[in-house]
């Protein structure tokens, strides 16, 4: 052992004077070796190895050393050179021996080798709900690749469907697979999506009547459903009583396979509206079923509190009406279904569907359009149980409300003459009644009328015996009813008379004498009034005229040519109308008189009508 002792003493006596010499030496050069280096996981090590010499180009062995990195997130370096890569990125690793440094460069690039479900092995999703599915691409260590986004799909969307990032949505109950992909490598994820009660569905039970302490005909029957309208089976569900609504009958079910759960009612013994409450366990909102308790006739008792009832036909009472219902002792019943309905072609509104506190119903009652005692009727709960009641009241007849034209849409006749049909006027109430003895005061603006104040008859009517103004046109009338703010105004087109005077229009200076006269005649009633749409025929011995037969236009004029005879003489171009006494006679001196002439000569009378030369 001493001899050991010996030997290991002289070792480190050496390894110490080597070093000490080493430090002694100036270094020259140093190199590190490799100077680039690239790992392709987290967690891989890289041997970096430093060489220094003096002047003479010897190594130095045992030379001290300092290593360091310049990010050490990336990758750090031990004293022996040892390189530890810690994440992804690029780093320095600088050496420094005797004053002198180098550094080598380390590249941390991960390269995919597996692909891995980063939640549990099976995601689990209420339906209708939305979940998230995760992976990563991991290196040769597990470790993960930041910034990897592999793509996904589902084995059946039907059931639950899942787009490119990994966001689920689950669709209906029942299991699928989501598969993730980056180029050959593959995961698997087994999805499961459950269905959750949702909502309860009343199928039948709701809105029945039953006397007051009986059993309803239908039971209450509530289907529990999913999210999706799936029936659910299993779920406990309860049907809940008011006190005094009565009972049911089983109070609590559980759902079959088609998630239906049902029970029996039986009402309450008082009269009205009575609620049972159907809850499921996981369903928020629970389902309200009413029914209707009806009294009976024995125990009912109805007394018109309202009386001396009076209004105008067709209108509305000033004072509701109201009615108390009691039961046999008096006491007042609280929220009883109370109807009304109105005769006589009447109405009536419910201020309420059913008594107040006080056992009373109100309603407004617009009377129907006949005079005399009118009716409504009253009826509590339901008519199988109680008879109805009714309500007098005495309509008296309405003030007029409105007054229009009856009869033909337009009016049209000949001037200075009874318009024929007459214009009637009927005058209504509010309730659309007739209204007769209503003074009609008439105000023609053109025209006259046979009386000024007239009064409607039994049918509400007048007659206007309306007797047209001498000028064609539009004329106007207007009647102003009594009681009646707005008066109404009519309108009648009056005709030009039959026809009466036909005179040429005077031709234009210095075309007597032309080979071809361009003449007009003028057609007139005797008020002066053109006649339109009337045959003038024209007629003379001397040449020809064209056309012969013309019909006025809407000024009453007709248009012809003459082309005279070339004899010299006096020539004449006759004008009349058939049927009537307007006749006209044109004349065409001879040239050499009309030149001679300083100014056109006075007309000539033929036959008792003027002539125009």
């Amino acid at each position: 052992m001493s001899i050991l002792s010996y030997t290991h003493s002289l070792r480190s006596q050496y390894e110490a004077d080597s070093l000490a010499a080493a430090s002694l030496t100036p270094v020259r050069w140093i190199g590190v070796s490799p100077t680039v280096d690239t790992a392709s996981s987290i967690g891989d090590t890289i041997q970096l190895a430093v060489t220094a010499t003096d002047a003479r180009g010897n190594a130095l062995l045992g030379a001290p050393t300092v290593w360091s990195s310049s990010d050490t997130s990336v990758a750090t370096v031990d004293s022996a050179g040892t390189v530890v890569t810690r994440g992804p990125g690029g780093s320095a690793i600088m050496v420094a021996v005797g004053g002198k440094s180098v550094k080598a460069r380390v590249y941390v690039i991960q390269r995919p080798a597996a692909l891995r479900i980063s939640a549990d092995t099976l995601l689990r999703i209420a339906e209708g709900d939305r979940g998230k599915a995760a992976a990563h691409l991991v290196d040769a260590r597990g470790h993960e690749i930041p910034g990897s986004s592999p793509g996904w799909h589902s084995a059946d969307p039907s059931v639950a469907s899942v787009d490119s990032l990994g966001d689920a949505v689950a669709v209906a109950p029942g299991r699928t697979t989501f598969t993730a992909s980056s180029d050959a490598m593959i995961a698997q994820l087994p999805v499961e999506v459950y269905p959750v009660p949702s909502s309860l569905t009343l199928l039948s039970g709701d809105g029945q009547r039953a006397p007051a302490g009986r059993r309803v005909s239908q039971p209450v029957t509530v289907q529990v459903v999913s999210r999706s309208g799936r029936p659910i089976s299993g779920a406990p569900v309860r049907f809940i009583l008011e006190d005094g609504a009565g009972r049911a009958e089983p109070q609590s079910d559980t759902s079959d396979t088609q998630g239906i759960a049902r029970a029996s009612w039986t009402l309450g013994d008082f009269p009205g509206r009575q609620t049972l409450t159907v809850t499921a366990e996981g369903v928020a909102s629970p389902t309200v079923v009413t029914a209707e308790a009806e009294p009976v006739a024995a125990n009912t008792r109805l007394t018109v509190v309202s009386e001396g009832l009076e209004g105008k036909a067709g209108s509305t009472l000033s004072e509701s009406v109201v009615v108390r219902v009691t039961d046999t002792s008096g006491v007042a019943m609280v929220a009883v279904p109370v109807a009304w309905a109105a005769g006589d072609d009447g109405s009536v509104v419910a201020a309420e569907s059913r008594t107040d506190s006080l056992g009373e119903a109100r309603a407004r009652w617009t009377l129907g359009p006949r005079s005399g005692t009118q009716r409504a009727y009253v009826q509590v709960g339901s008519p199988r149980t109680v008879p109805r009641f009714p309500v007098t009241a005495r309509a008296l007849a309405g003030e007029a409300a409105k007054a229009s034209v009856v009869g033909a849409a337009k009016h049209e006749g000949s001037v200075n003459q009874v318009l024929r049909p007459a214009v009637q006027i009927q005058v209504l109430d509010r309730a659309g009644n007739v209204v007769p003895g209503v003074p009609v005061t008439l105000l023609p603006a053109t025209g006259t009328v046979a009386d000024s104040v007239v009064t409607t008859d039994s049918t509400g009517r007048v007659a206007i015996s309306w007797t047209l103004g001498r000028t064609a046109g539009v004329q106007h009338l207007t009647a102003e009813v009594e009681g009646i703010e707005r008066a109404i105004e009519i309108s009648a087109r009056a005709r030009a008379s039959r026809p009466a005077n036909l005179a040429f229009v005077t031709p234009k200076p210095g075309t007597a004498n032309r080979a071809v006269q361009s003449l007009d005649v003028d057609l007139t009633d005797a008020y002066g009034n053109p006649v339109p749409d009337q045959p003038v025929v024209f007629s003379t011995k001397f040449g020809t005229v064209s056309p012969a037969r013309v019909m006025t236009d809407a000024r009453g004029r007709a248009h012809t040519r003459w082309t005279p005879a070339s004899k010299v003489g006096r020539r004449t171009l006759v004008a009349a109308v058939k049927g009537s006494e307007a006749r006209t006679t044109f004349v065409l001196e001879p040239p050499a008189a009309a030149t001679q002439a300083k100014a056109p000569a006075p007309a000539k009378k033929e036959n008792g009508k003027r002539t125009n030369r």
